[in-house]
């Protein structure tokens, strides 16, 4: 657990560094430039996995090449995912639009965990390579066969000094809430993933087939729910969002492998629905500031300051887990969640009177 908090830590160091490239060349490239290196840069984090994967188990050091791989990737990824989604949404819509985004990122991303979990289990990692390769350039091909020009404003946004970033500061709090959400992400992500597949006796065809059947809940709960949080009373629905997510991390401490089959599907749906309202709930506040905030571009900052948090918050968790064991660790990251879950209410939305 240790190591695995150094690994998020210097995935968040080499996505700030690369933050800053990414700035700095995007208003020089066209969007298809832009998506081409994209594109290549997840083709390197997973060529890195398999030209280290038979040697990780000699050195455990070779992972952070992993790391560093898979920064740089997600860097250049999800910033121009998530100013694109900026760019072509208003305050009316940004509910309904990342409903509709989460239901397709759900899907496939957990197809994705299912067939990458299927091949891990056959340890065919070269075949996972492939699989990826060819997916890679299906969305290259398919990206030229857009017809005309893309346009893309953001590529055109002023570029950020660090003086800029760390002088930084708003009303809304945006600053330490930026600084909270990179935690948290990365629990959802890394650590609950990794405690799904202890609680399934390791095993990635189990791992697969549970995400398959939490895909197809979250997608419903999507669907319900993405067409009605725009008209509802916003800060209602975002604190009863943040105190569901509060009990998720209980119900995640108190999973275990001595629970039914059954049990553990009803803990997990409950969880992954409690987590699918709350990141609903804050992201569209969150877009509703992005998509009107002037001067500065919003998603920089909060990758700025999420990924310098994250990069502080498990350095220092690498030194607590090299006393712990492995469950230990986990229920001490999600029992340290929940502790710092009440601070989400700082974030104060674009509509209140100040």
């Amino acid at each position: 657990m240790a190591e695995i908090s150094l690994f998020i830590a210097l995935s968040a160091i080499t996505f700030s560094i690369s933050m800053y490239c990414w700035d700095a060349l995007k208003s020089k490239l066209t969007p298809r430039q832009l998506l081409i290196i994209c594109y290549a840069l997840e083709l390197l984090m997973i060529f890195s996995f398999v030209a280290i994967d038979d040697r990780i188990s000699q050195s455990h050091n070779l992972s952070y090449f992993i790391g560093a791989s898979y920064g740089l990737y997600q860097c250049f990824f999800w910033t121009t995912q998530r100013a694109l989604f900026i760019q072509r949404s208003d305050s009316n819509n940004t509910g309904n639009r990342y409903g509709n985004f989460q239901i397709f990122v759900v899907v496939f991303l957990k197809a994705g965990v299912f067939i990458g979990g299927l091949l891990l289990d056959k340890e065919n990692v070269y075949l996972l390579f492939l699989v990826s390769f060819v997916t890679v350039v299906i969305g290259i091909v398919a990206m030229f066969k857009i017809p005309g020009e893309l346009h893309w404003p953001f590529l055109q946004w002023p570029r950020v000094s660090l003086k800029e970033i760390y002088s930084f500061k708003d009303k809304y709090r945006s600053k330490e809430i930026f600084a909270l959400d990179g935690f948290f992400l990365f629990l959802e992500s890394f650590f609950w993933l990794l405690s799904l597949f202890l609680i399934l006796k390791q095993s990635f065809m189990q791992l697969g087939l549970m995400i398959i059947a939490i895909t197809i809940t979250l997608s419903l709960v999507f669907l319900v729910l993405k067409s009605k949080i725009d008209k509802l009373p916003e800060q209602s629905v975002y604190i009863a969002s943040v105190i569901g997510y509060g009990v998720s991390w209980i119900l995640r401490a108190y999973l275990d492998d001595e629970l039914s089959l059954y049990s553990q599907f009803i803990f997990l749906c409950l969880i992954a629905f409690l987590t699918a309202l709350f990141r609903l709930a804050f992201n569209k506040r969150y877009y509703d500031l992005a998509v009107h905030y002037p001067n500065t571009p919003y998603v920089l900052m909060k990758s700025y300051y999420s990924q310098a948090a994250l990069a502080l918050f498990f350095i220092a968790l690498s030194f607590v887990f090299n006393y712990q064991d492995t469950l230990t660790s986990l229920n001490t990251g999600y029992w340290l969640a929940l502790l710092l879950t009440p601070l989400y209410f700082i974030y104060k939305t674009r509509l209140a009177k100040t």
